[in-house]
């Protein structure tokens, strides 16, 4: 696959940060974005931006953890579009603190967002995919799944679990024209790290005490990969450093 012109993308967490950014990055190729949130209403202005740069767009509001909500926005997608071509599990989610206050719910909702919200979307999207024999899937991972830290266990954990997920669900599509990819972003500055990082304690723990990169470097990597799909990289754990793979993507003068 090479070029996004006219393919249909679904996009969640695709109001703020790293999603708005990779929506506007990929709105000048001309695809058709499905901007996804949990509200709707919270994706206009990223649709509206789009919609400036080139993309057509729509809004969905659901929750990813819900698989009969998921099941329905699939449905409804496939019914308007008759096919999904790149799915980019983005919508993401933290909790941070000890075992003392982050209690087994909070911990599960962590695990509900960040594992079974992605897991949820392909399985909806994935019987079309495999019927059309075709489809690029991204699930937005993290480096924090190799490295654990106090505070981190919910998020660690979820991501370690969605990385594995990832690498696995890549040898079941083995014999298909379907690739899936795992992306880690690196420490990127956007509202909900700010939020978590308020905390002088939380941000004791962060990966750099330097101001994280723009969510505009790693959107330039996310277009990349939904735009080429390149084989290569299906199924291997793809960071985001100042190394082959940036260059490859044309990143390392942003």
């Amino acid at each position: 696959m090479s070029g996004l012109k006219d393919k249909i993308v679904v996009l969640t967490g695709a109001s703020r940060g790293i999603g708005a950014a990779a929506a506007r990055e990929m709105a000048p190729d001309g695809p058709h974005l499905v901007l996804c949130a949990r509200n709707a209403e919270s994706c206009a202005e990223t649709k509206a931006a789009v919609e400036a740069l080139g993309a057509t767009a729509e809004c969905h509001g659901f929750d990813v953890s819900d698989f009969a909500a998921v099941q329905a926005f699939v449905d409804s997608v496939l019914a308007e579009h008759g096919r999904i071509d790149v799915l980019i599990n983005n919508a993401g989610m933290n909790v941070m603190g000890p075992v003392s206050d982050v209690t087994p719910a909070k911990f599960q909702g962590v695990l509900m967002g960040n594992v079974m919200g992605p897991y949820n979307l392909i399985a909806a999207a994935l019987p079309s995919m495999l019927e059309h024999d075709s489809g690029t899937i991204i699930n937005i991972t993290s480096a924090r799944a190799f490295m654990p830290d106090r505070f981190y266990a919910a998020y660690c954990a979820s991501k370690a679990a969605l990385l594995s997920m990832t690498q696995c669900l890549h040898y079941d599509l083995a014999d298909s024209g379907v690739n899936i990819f795992a992306l880690s972003p690196g420490f990127t500055q956007t509202d909900m790290v700010a939020e978590i990082y308020a905390s002088p304690a939380f941000r004791a723990q962060a990966l750099t005490p330097n101001q994280g990169q723009k969510p505009e470097r790693p959107a330039k990597m996310l277009a990349w990969l939904a735009r080429e799909a390149p084989a290569d990289l299906a199924g291997k754990h793809c960071e985001i450093q100042f190394n082959d793979l940036t260059l490859r993507a044309g990143m390392e003068n942003t």
